[in-house]
């Protein structure tokens, strides 16, 4: 099982109010085409017996997506592959033009909670980890504050840079976003 419920969360609106959006899994109906990840080859291309799509969804609107696996399956997880985030692009750019925030800390709070509930961490303790493309390496640098661990090749002539959080990086992670925005309050499980 890769999922934990869906839940309420506080976002701000450009007009500075704090909302109520609803983080839950996606269906293939909520598969945007016109985002920088193929979303809908995706979602035929996800196995839900170990990865999920879950959502953030704030005045009917979808703000971001995130895709994930847990390792191994079968097997007692281990750890959370964070395979793909994005935020809806009207979203995108300086925070000062922002429409809806956080949206990314609260697609990796979810994450962090599926693998803090879910998975072991295994012999080198990771509970999340993520490969990220040179433009996203300060956002999970200084944003989301993962550990940096190297460089890799992701393609052909394509560099990645590997990301991950411990069970105590992932657990500080999810009491800062609490701190900062609340708790979230579980709708269904």
């Amino acid at each position: 099982m890769t999922y934990i419920g869906s839940y309420k969360v506080q976002v701000l609106t450009k007009n500075g109010v704090k909302q109520e959006a609803i983080i839950s899994p996606a269906t293939v109906d909520d598969m945007p085409s016109n985002w920088t990840f193929a979303w809908r080859e995706l979602w035929q291309r996800t196995d839900f017996e170990l990865q999920n799509i879950i959502k953030l969804v704030y005045d009917q609107q979808i703000w971001g997506l995130i895709r994930y696996s847990v390792f191994p399956y079968p097997g007692i997880p281990e750890s959370l592959e964070v395979e793909h985030l994005e935020t809806n692009p009207i979203n995108t750019g300086k925070l000062a033009n922002r429409l809806v925030e956080p949206v990314g800390k609260w697609l990796m709070w979810y994450a962090t909670q599926v693998s803090l509930r879910l998975c072991s961490g295994g012999v080198k303790d990771i509970f999340v980890i993520l490969v990220s493309l040179d433009v996203a390496v300060d956002y999970y640098r200084d944003i989301i504050e993962m550990e940096y661990m190297g460089a890799t090749t992701i393609a052909p002539g394509e560099d990645g840079y590997v990301f991950k959080f411990t069970r105590n990086n992932a657990a500080t992670f999810s009491r800062q976003i609490e701190s900062t925005w609340g708790t979230p309050t579980l709708i269904d499980s």
